[in-house]
């Protein structure tokens, strides 16, 4: 349950921190962050490894890049099911994916 609550806290704070550097990105509110947190937790264990099991050879030949496109595909799917966010443009998906993909890193880093 720990482990639960802090990956929600965690990713929470990192889509908050993302959706203020970028333009294309809004939340509008505490209740759709946090909604959209569970989402993305959600596909993120579900959605997530069977795309990626699917694009394993384009993958490969891509050197792994194709993962952000994955990343990206996931990101803008969950923000597709929430009312009140928004995430405009598939290339703000990608950039919104890898800066979420750091600011959990150096979240992590420091409340784990």
């Amino acid at each position: 349950m720990k482990k639960i609550s802090l990956f929600i806290v965690i990713n929470a704070i990192s889509l908050y921190l993302v959706s203020n550097l970028m333009d294309s990105m809004y939340i509008g509110s505490l209740k759709s962050l946090l909604i959209l947190t569970i989402i993305l937790g959600v596909l993120n264990s579900t959605i997530k490894p069977i795309l990626k099991f699917l694009s394993f050879p384009i993958t490969i030949l891509t050197l792994g890049l194709f993962s952000l496109i994955i990343n990206a595909l996931v990101l803008k799917l969950s923000f597709m099911m929430v009312s009140n966010v928004a995430l405009y443009g598939f290339f703000s998906a990608i950039l919104a994916s890898i800066l979420l993909s750091i600011a959990n890193s150096i979240l992590y880093s420091i409340l784990d």
